[in-house]
């Protein structure tokens, strides 16, 4: 499956070192122009090494959208950014039609677009599918993790992440 990623993902799943599960979970990555800026402005963050590796051994693309649908996007939701808005546009462009963007607002204008909206806690629920997690503790243990590094998360979608770990083997 092929996949268009907001920063998000790239930012919390770097600072875990986890950037790798992005590969494992998806056949093709890609990243908008803006989004790689934004993580880069990070420098030697972990986040911004895992991406200047994966782009250098090729798993994660680096892609320009174009800039009227960029401006469509912006027009019709104003209250996103320009990374998101270059994630829906490339998602469209490239027939990509997987993005994973965290953001309530940017989900909504993605799902607005008919892409199908993924956030970071699906990645880590695949990889967890795929027997890269020892365990379920292990998987609570991470994202407990990202939660205390600012990673934001209604009470709700927790529950309902939970509920969805607890139903897997």
């Amino acid at each position: 499956m092929k996949v268009v990623l907001n920063a998000s993902p790239l930012i919390y799943l770097g600072k875990k070192r986890k950037t790798s599960l992005l590969r494992l979970v998806f056949e093709k990555v890609l990243v908008p122009v803006e989004v790689e800026e934004e993580i880069m402005k990070l420098d030697e963050s972990p986040e911004a090494v895992q991406l200047r590796d994966g782009i250098k051994e090729g798993w994660i693309e680096v892609e320009q959208a174009s800039e009227n649908k960029k401006k469509q996007i912006a027009k019709l939701f104003g209250e996103i950014d320009k990374g998101e808005a270059a994630v829906i546009a490339l998602a469209l462009e490239r027939h990509g039609e997987n993005v994973i963007i965290d953001d309530a607002e940017a989900r909504t204008a993605a799902e607005y677009f008919e892409l199908k909206v993924h956030g970071t806690l699906y990645v880590i629920l695949e990889a967890y599918k795929r027997n890269i997690f020892k365990s379920k503790a292990e998987v609570i243990s991470m994202v407990n993790n990202m939660l205390r590094k600012s990673f934001y998360l209604s009470s709700e979608v927790y529950a309902r992440f939970l509920f969805l770990l607890d139903k897997l083997k």
